[in-house]
């Protein structure tokens, strides 16, 4: 299921990858993906602590996908209906809908498609003019990028039904955001978080945004639901209530770009936290995760626009 995080988050995510890295994007998608390897093959750590870190990164996710659902659903609505829709997610969640194995397949098998049409569309037509480069792309804007897209793809000491996670994930972040650079170009790709809306009408296919909208709200409702659940089986039912609703709070204020921000810490907090609970720093896989979260955290501190 996580597939639908990614598909989710990727409606806000390339924007903000694109406006701290330009074309660098790529290879911070590259970057992260290293990064949740690395991170999948670290022994589960236990105790309070550590589920705690990791119900956080999940229900961290929350803002980023109901304020994704307003921007693209509702465009130009209030900020509060972002926060209406996490606590419509929270308190159905709490209620017992969840989505089965089957269902998030489908809406995985959904999404792949969707996403193939757009770089299909991409590809099709001319690129419009490019705009000058912002100031934070670069070289260095590698690791904002990664930064930006690692909450998508960490799942430290989870079992992944593949050895390989998250070849596939990040091979699809990586056609879907080349296609993207190359049809809007850095600048106006990270201009907003509904670039991938800003997308369709430069590819002279204004009339597919309703298509974009109906699969924005399927992919964010399922990934919210993923993500509650996914918290639920580590902390339980009242725990993750609670957390849930202070996460519908959160998205009544924060703009998507703000509220990825929040979920990278939460990850980066949960990968930090993987390896030195887990007592996996002596590792060589170990260190590397721990100096690399904690590199990210540092920038994401520091020279987050």
């Amino acid at each position: 299921m996580a597939e639908v995080l990614v598909g989710a988050g990727s409606l806000v995510v390339l924007a903000a990858g694109a406006a701290a890295a330009g074309w660098w994007l790529l290879a911070g998608i590259g970057l992260a993906g290293a990064l949740a390897w690395l991170a999948a093959g670290l022994p589960p750590a236990g105790g309070r602590l550590a589920v705690g870190t990791r119900a956080a990164a999940r229900i961290g996710l929350l803002p980023l996908f109901g304020s994704a659902f307003a921007a693209y659903v509702v465009p130009g609505a209030p900020p509060w209906i972002a926060g209406v829709v996490v606590a419509v997610l929270v308190l159905a969640q709490a209620a017992g809908l969840r989505p089965s194995a089957f269902t998030a397949r489908w809406i995985t098998g959904l999404l792949l498609v969707v996403g193939l049409a757009l770089i299909a569309l991409c590809l099709a037509v001319p690129p419009v003019a490019q705009a000058q480069p912002g100031q934070h792309q670069g070289p260095a804007g590698v690791l904002l990028a990664a930064v930006v897209v690692v909450p998508l793809l960490v799942r430290p000491g989870s079992a992944e039904p593949s050895r390989w996670w998250p070849a596939a994930p990040v091979a699809a972040l990586l056609a879907l955001a080349a296609a993207a650079l190359y049809q809007l170009g850095p600048f106006r790709l990270g201009l907003s978080a509904t670039s991938l809306r800003d997308l369709l009408a430069a590819a002279d296919a204004p009339a597919l945004a309703t298509m974009l909208a109906a699969v924005a709200a399927v992919a964010t409702v399922s990934a919210g639901l993923t993500a509650l659940s996914s918290a639920q089986e580590e902390a339980g039912r009242w725990p993750v209530l609670g957390g849930g609703l202070v996460a519908a709070l959160l998205a009544t204020v924060l703009d998507p770009f703000q509220a990825l921000r929040i979920a990278a810490v939460l990850a980066l907090v949960e990968l930090f936290a993987a390896v030195v609970l887990g007592r996996s720093v002596s590792t060589a896989r170990g260190a590397v995760v721990v100096i690399s979260s904690g590199i990210l955290l540092i920038m994401l501190g520091t020279v987050w626009p």
